[in-house]
């Protein structure tokens, strides 16, 4: 039997079935494939975006973590370079001692005595404090402690200790302090200060 022979509602049957078929497996070979990769393409952009987003943040955050170590390192710099002199505790304690003397001899005060403490590490760094007991009025006192706090290193006073030098001279003051420098112990391969430097608190 030919198509020919075939009836005009056959033909008419034979072509929609054949359209049918013809749609059926255009939907199964060609749409089908390409819903599926445009499904795989859309994930695949929504995962290239959330991991360009994370890449974006940890960029930022490295900029912020190199400036806040920039500034650390900032901060690190200027501390040690109030530090004492020499990576020692008798070198700093004998630099102590010439500031204190240079500083009592601008404002008019006596150093009766003085004594090196004993030296107490402090993480990194070493506390280098010595006792001095000075002699003067009490303006010049007063200066000597203020003029103290301007040096180009750092010094903390941890006692201080005021009398009268005698009874027949109120204005004279006997001072007793307990001054404390600092040099950086450091770390293994970390450079010790040529100059002055600073303490880990100030």
């Amino acid at each position: 039997m030919t198509v020919a022979t075939l009836r005009p509602r056959e033909r008419r049957l034979l072509i929609i079935g054949g359209i049918a078929a013809a749609v059926v497996l255009g939907y199964m070979y060609v749409v089908e494939p390409l819903v599926a990769r445009h499904e795989r393409v859309r994930t695949l952009i929504a995962s290239r975006e959330n991991l360009l987003t994370r890449q974006q943040r940890l960029v930022a955050r490295r900029e912020r973590f190199v400036q806040e170590r920039k500034a650390l390192q900032a901060e690190l710099t200027q501390r040690r370079a109030r530090l004492l002199p020499g990576d020692k505790p008798p070198l700093a304690a004998s630099e102590l001692q010439k500031l204190v003397k240079a500083t009592a001899e601008d404002t008019g005060v006596e150093i009766r005595s003085e004594r090196i403490l004993p030296t107490t590490e402090r993480g990194g760094y070493a506390e280098v404090p010595v006792e001095v007991t000075l002699s003067g009025p009490i303006r010049s006192i007063v200066s000597f402690l203020y003029r103290l706090e301007g040096v180009p290193v750092q010094v903390s006073v941890q006692d201080l200790k005021l009398r009268v030098a005698s009874i027949g001279a109120p204005r004279e003051i006997l001072a007793t302090l307990a001054l404390t420098g600092y040099i950086a112990t450091g770390s293994p391969g970390e450079p010790r200060p040529s100059g002055p430097g600073r303490t880990p608190g100030a």
